[in-house]
């Protein structure tokens, strides 16, 4: 299968494309830290007629522009008006390819999962999310602080994927666990009514605990959200919840 490479204003994508589309977009946002490329899910959501954009948050990666909590945030609507285009030049040939597009999915794990619940974005969209970050306390509490005063996660971020990252800010950082940037699922309640939300969560999860998606699914739920949560038995976090939750996933939006 080939894989094109496109670029909207700030954001890199890899791009999927199936022989036969069934008009429904998957747009996959990343983790923290993210590992492009997600070739496994592209190439099932793709063999089931699915076109499939991987992005990359402004400032990592390939991707232009400075990684702040917030541009991740507004990143989504970048990549969402991208999408609603249907045409895009590759950038090997430079030569134009089309997808139909009468549904746009985003797909978020983990971290960019908590970055699609904290969308601004007001259309009417199914949002999947695989093992989110909801409340950030329960992120806070989990982080593991270092002799220096960091946390373990912004250390590895700031020193191991410093190139990957560019333009993490301490203080950034910071004001994302303490709720004060965009990334708050809490705080964003209002804009999820009118979506279709679809959780899937690892049992054996060690990194976002099954009883705290659990609890904000709760809360979801008190205000009338429509979300359904699929538990996956005797899963981990990230690419093990991925791959046994994408069969399951295909049938929740066909």
């Amino acid at each position: 299968m080939i894989i094109y490479r496109l670029k909207s204003k700030n954001i890199s994508y890899d791009l999927y494309l199936p022989k036969k589309s069934n008009g429904k977009v998957v747009l996959y946002i990343p983790g923290l830290p993210g590992h492009p490329r997600k070739k496994y899910l592209g190439e099932i959501l793709t063999n089931n007629g699915f076109t499939f954009f991987e992005m990359r948050f402004p400032g990592s990666w390939e991707s232009d522009g400075s990684f702040t909590m917030n541009n991740c945030v507004n990143s989504l609507k970048e990549a969402y008006n991208f999408l609603q285009k249907g045409v895009g030049i590759e950038l090997r040939r430079n030569t134009q390819k089309e997808w139909k597009h009468n549904e746009i999915i985003f797909l978020g794990s983990s971290f960019g999962g908590g970055v699609v619940l904290s969308s601004h974005i007001k259309d009417p969209l199914t949002f999947v999310l695989l093992a989110p970050v909801t409340k950030i306390k329960h992120l806070k509490e989990s982080l593991f602080i270092l002799p220096s005063g960091d946390d373990d996660l912004f250390y590895l971020l700031s020193n191991g994927y410093n190139n990957a990252y560019r333009g993490l800010k301490k203080k950034d950082w910071l004001n994302f666990l303490n709720g004060k940037t965009l990334i708050n699922p809490e705080k964003n309640m209002n804009n999820l009514k009118n979506k279709k939300l679809i959780f899937f969560q690892g049992t054996d999860d060690d990194v976002i605990l099954n009883k705290h998606t659990a609890e904000y699914v709760k809360d979801l739920k008190d205000n009338s959200i429509n979300i359904k949560l699929t538990e996956i038995k005797k899963t981990k976090h990230g690419e093990d919840l991925e791959e046994k939750a994408i069969l399951s996933l295909i049938k929740n939006i066909q």
